[in-house]
């Protein structure tokens, strides 16, 4: 697998509650890919701890990696304030729920 590859098969990772991919969101990000090992960062809009599926959110890319054979490092952080509004109007057009 190649690196424009991998991040086409990152870019259609959903998000669970809404119809957008975890990257359009912009929770995604930072991705690189290197010797079959990639490291990314997910940005949140709050701190992780009042996400309650931010877990289901890393699994979801975890086993798409897995699926792949690439090994996955990754850091969490909060959104800045444009991010976060972004990512609230984007929330706001595509809500489905869980």
């Amino acid at each position: 697998m190649n690196s424009d590859d991998l991040l086409e098969l990152l870019a259609q990772i959903p998000h669970p509650a809404i119809d957008y991919s975890l990257v359009k969101l912009g929770i995604l990000t930072d991705i690189t890919f290197e010797n079959e090992k990639v490291n990314a960062v997910f940005a949140f809009p709050f701190p992780i701890e009042k996400i309650p599926i931010a877990d289901r959110i890393i699994q979801s890319v975890v086993i798409t990696l897995e699926n792949f054979n690439c090994s996955f490092a990754y850091k969490t952080r909060v959104m800045g304030e444009a991010e976060k509004e972004n990512f609230l109007k984007l929330e706001h057009e595509a809500w489905r729920g869980l």
